[in-house]
């Protein structure tokens, strides 16, 4: 599977599971995505969730569904995420790693048409502990 980079995402990303559980991560991931020039439509595992941005409670909410999107999902719920994802026309997934998507996961992508990679977009954007991760995962830090 190939590594994910900027041009991955096309200026617009959908991250599906976000919660208030990590409010700290996704306020920071929602920063390095908009501060790099790339608009965040946010849906929560949970609609209540108050995560200090915009974020909608369903997909019929959104103002458009963009071609990418991230997801933090279970993998239990991702074959049911990916057939959503699918219908909205979404062509790229990028899923946070194998607690997300297995094989079969994958698989599925595949036989729709869809591209994936795993990983974690502050790899590629965040500073500090995530550029050691970047520069261990052989992921090259994009700026603009």
């Amino acid at each position: 599977m190939e590594k994910i980079n900027k041009d991955f995402f096309g200026g617009e990303v959908l991250i599906c599971g976000c919660s208030d559980i990590d409010r700290v991560y996704y306020k920071n991931l929602y920063k390095a995505f908009t501060d790099n020039g790339v608009k965040v439509f946010a849906m929560p595992t949970a609609p209540e969730s108050s995560l200090g941005f915009e974020t909608f409670k369903s997909f019929d909410e959104l103002p458009k569904v963009p071609s990418s999107a991230y997801v933090l999902s279970h993998k239990k719920n991702t074959p049911g995420l990916i057939e959503e994802l699918d219908n909205l026309g979404v062509k790229k997934i990028v899923f946070y790693g194998k607690v997300c998507a297995d094989q079969e996961a994958l698989d599925l992508c595949d036989k729709k048409g869809i591209q994936t990679r795993m990983g974690c977009p502050m790899m590629l954007f965040g500073g500090g502990v995530h550029r050691l991760h970047a520069f261990l995962a052989g992921v090259k830090q994009e700026r603009l």
